[in-house]
């Protein structure tokens, strides 16, 4: 009983004095309030006895803008004419330069012995392989040639002038249309993966227009393109290929009629300047060691012509 009478003292006078005491502060002196800058509040009975608060500044301006704040067109227009203007530098000579002209290479009659087939395939790989059909080496070097994704054609046998023999797969002037065109499609069966053909000989044939119409008629149904090996002046494969809508070129220089560096030489030297002339020229060569020797040399040093495949030259 007499603990309990002194615990109810102890708390009634701490009530008193805790009352007592917040009547007694004076608000001004905020440096003794344990609150940081408070607001003076009036001492009347309205607000006697209520706790301190903080009143919020009228016209704070924010150290940072408000998150996700979306610019007006003002403050747009004033950005970007703040902006400096960038003016593109002038032109430089080398921005000038023309594009360089192009050169494009075929070795003929790959497909006869496994010596011209392996030099055929070792030059660079924008050089075409025009492969003879039913030849001993024919199906391995278009094999081969695929592997390294290298363009093959088949080196279509066509009748010449001279009545020299083709061999397997020839195209003559005597067929009617339907053994001619059946010969054709064989000869492309025979060399797997080609993308194209260009004429074998064909002095003679190139020259009469029906048979040409056949040759592209062929084409188109495969999706196949020519090159005219232009082996006559009279030929008329490249006209009857542009009537025919079948993707064709032209050759413009044959390396190696002549079987030597020297010869080699010069007429390499003509196609690059047929190429500077015309903006890109053609060549056509043979797996003769004479002209692979030449070529793996000349092909891998500095050019004035940039060589590419024959499918950027198709028109």
């Amino acid at each position: 009983m007499f603990k309990r009478s002194i615990v109810l003292g102890v708390l009634l006078g701490f009530s008193s004095w805790s009352w007592a005491g917040a009547d007694e502060i004076d608000v001004t002196q905020k440096d003794l309030l344990p609150f940081p800058k408070l607001d003076q509040v009036p001492s009347n009975t309205q607000t006697k006895g209520m706790f301190p608060f903080v009143l919020p500044a009228p016209e704070a301006s924010h150290p940072w803008p408000p998150l996700f704040k979306k610019s007006s067109k003002e403050e747009v227009v004033q950005s970007t004419a703040a902006d400096p203007v960038i003016s593109p530098s002038a032109m430089s000579e080398m921005d000038a330069l023309p594009k360089p002209p192009k050169i494009a290479v075929v070795i003929d009659d790959v497909g006869y012995n496994r010596r011209g087939m392996d030099a055929s395939l070792a030059l660079p790989l924008p050089v075409v392989l025009a492969i003879l059909p039913e030849t001993p080496y024919a199906k391995k070097a278009a094999k081969k040639a695929r592997l390294q994704e290298r363009v093959i054609i088949l080196h279509a046998p066509m009748e010449n002038e001279r009545e020299l023999k083709l061999g397997p797969g020839g195209l003559y002037v005597k067929m009617d249309e339907q053994s001619f065109k059946a010969t054709l499609r064989a000869d492309l069966d025979s060399v797997p993966n080609v993308t194209g053909a260009n004429n074998h000989m064909g002095s003679l044939l190139t020259t009469h227009r029906q048979h040409m119409e056949w040759v592209m008629d062929v084409m188109a149904e495969r999706s196949l393109f020519f090159i005219d090996s232009l082996t006559s002046a009279k030929s008329v494969a490249h006209v009857v290929a542009t009537e025919r809508g079948v993707p064709t070129v032209t050759r413009d220089v044959f390396l190696d009629n002549v079987r030597t560096q020297k010869a080699i030489d010069l007429q390499f030297q003509k196609l690059l300047k047929k190429a500077h002339e015309h903006g890109s020229a053609i060549a056509i060569g043979h797996p003769y060691p004479e002209t692979t020797d030449y070529l793996q040399k000349r092909l891998n040093t500095p050019l004035s012509a940039q060589l590419v495949t024959i499918n950027q030259l198709l028109k």
